[in-house]
């Protein structure tokens, strides 16, 4: 154990409810709970503690919900395999990733071409299995033409803020996406992924959209562990079978996170969700919801009361270092 400040590991153990730890796992836990100020330490920017809208600091600070974060810091520690000092070199690279891309901004204030938006919707499906409650879709056969969407939206968006407008957006729908689940609740603790390629024609993957997936995967890769439960290729004709190939050979996806891929020929989704909630579109019985579009909640999700904060910070410090120029 540390020597830091020591923290009782019947006590860690209460403070997890999305699974049952090992006495050993809960040791790993608290061992990283207790270096917290160490981690902030090593960062760019102490100040900034954020992680998915959620404050990642000491138990008195104010704002800190610590089931939350312990939740949090557990899934950056499942995904090294309760490895402290790489789970520790993670969370000190996500904690210099926010803040230098700032994604809430990416979901909350950016505002992105309606090309794009057509792309992505959120779902929340109450009566699916454990984890497909909260889904983002990624919508595929709305490229009319990937090769110009790629040119056009590949560019940089702010001069100021890293990633193009493309991968800003992606960005931005996976952190409204994790605003709706519960990171305490086993069954609404990591959230879907449904790709569409319903009409889409490609016989090879564009190099632009190829590049573009590539660094999202690499993003969500490094900065959002244990968040997948699966993910559904959905429309895939059998001449696009580079799809599935292309992500096994870009060499950045972990065996582990390939075994939670499905790649599905027909856009029925009925065996896997359910089929009240599901717009007939895909095979469901809901004849109102005639598209996806009718169930996307994106709009509505609201960020956490931290992530508000910290956004109004950020905002802030941009002000202040416009007129420090300015005089």
């Amino acid at each position: 154990m540390s020597e830091e400040t020591k923290l009782p590991i019947d006590e860690v153990k209460r403070s997890i409810k999305s699974v049952e730890l090992t006495d050993d796992q809960a040791t790993k836990l608290a061992q990283l709970l207790s270096s917290i100020p160490n981690i902030l330490g090593k960062t760019d920017k102490p100040e900034y503690d954020e992680i998915f809208g959620h404050r990642i600091n000491t138990d008195d600070k104010e704002y800190v919900d610590i089931p939350k974060r312990n939740e949090i810091l557990l899934k950056f520690l499942a995904a090294d395999a309760y490895d402290l000092s790489l789970s520790t070199e993670r969370i000190i690279k996500t904690l210099n990733w926010r803040h230098r891309f700032q994604p809430l901004r990416a979901a909350f204030e950016e505002k992105f071409n309606k090309e794009l938006d057509d792309l992505g919707v959120v779902t929340n499906f109450p009566s699916a299995n454990a984890n497909l409650h909260i889904i983002t879709w990624n919508l595929y056969g709305n490229l009319k033409n990937p090769k110009n969407l790629f040119e056009k939206f590949g560019g940089s968006v702010n001069k100021d803020l890293p990633g193009s407008q493309f991968i800003r957006w992606r960005v931005g729908l996976m952190e409204k996406t994790l605003q709706l689940i519960d990171f305490q609740d086993s069954n609404n603790n990591k959230i879907g992924q449904i790709h569409d390629y319903n009409n889409v024609s490609l016989f090879k993957i564009d190099p632009g959209m190829k590049h573009a997936t590539k660094e999202v995967i690499e993003i969500f890769g490094s900065n959002y562990p244990e968040l997948l439960s699966t993910k559904f290729f959905i429309n895939v004709p059998l001449l696009m079978g580079w799809v599935f190939t292309f992500f096994k050979t870009i060499g950045v996806i972990s065996a582990e996170t390939l075994k939670k891929f499905q790649v599905l020929n027909h856009g029925d989704l009925s065996e896997v969700l359910p089929k009240s909630e599901l717009p007939v579109t895909y095979c469901g019985s809901d004849k109102e919801k005639k598209s996806i579009f009718d169930l996307d909640v994106s709009k509505d999700i609201k960020l956490s009361e931290y992530g508000q904060i910290m956004l109004k910070k950020i905002g802030d410090e941009e002000i202040e270092h416009i007129n420090d120029e300015v005089e």
